[in-house]
């Protein structure tokens, strides 16, 4: 290996430390005794006095508390849920819940398992394939 390539190893090595140092540097995330995140929660005055609403809520917030203040959806149901006892005309009609062959034609799109027959739709095309064209 020459001298000048050798030097451009260096120089290429130096360059590449240096710029790593540097990135290193710019982030200054660090909890260390210099960096902004340790002087700013160090200057932060703590109350030590008994909290009052711990002492009003000595087990702290119910699960489905925590949940309804996290969510919008869950904030508007935060009742008890009523159950209607009533019997439903569903059951009373269906008993034994629905047959099979209900069941199957509910599922499909198959015109075999609709009770209303569907109208076929018409091929437009010719069936006569020697046709293509009428010259006039």
């Amino acid at each position: 290996m020459n001298k000048v390539s050798m030097m451009k190893s260096l120089v290429v090595a130096v360059m590449l430390a240096a710029g790593v140092s540097g990135i290193a540097r710019a982030d200054d995330g660090s909890m260390g005794r210099f960096g902004d995140s340790y002087q700013y929660f160090n200057s932060q005055t703590i109350d030590k006095s008994p909290s009052a609403w711990r002492a009003s809520h000595p087990n702290g917030l119910s699960e489905r508390q925590l949940q309804a203040l996290s969510s919008e959806s869950l904030a508007s149901d935060f009742t008890k849920p009523t159950f209607d006892k009533a019997p439903s005309t569903f059951r009373q009609a269906y008993p034994n819940g629905l047959s099979e062959r209900q069941l199957q034609a509910l599922s499909s799109e198959s015109s075999a398992w609709h009770s209303t027959p569907r109208v076929a739709t018409s091929a437009v095309a010719s069936t006569n394939g020697g046709v293509i064209a009428a010259a006039k």
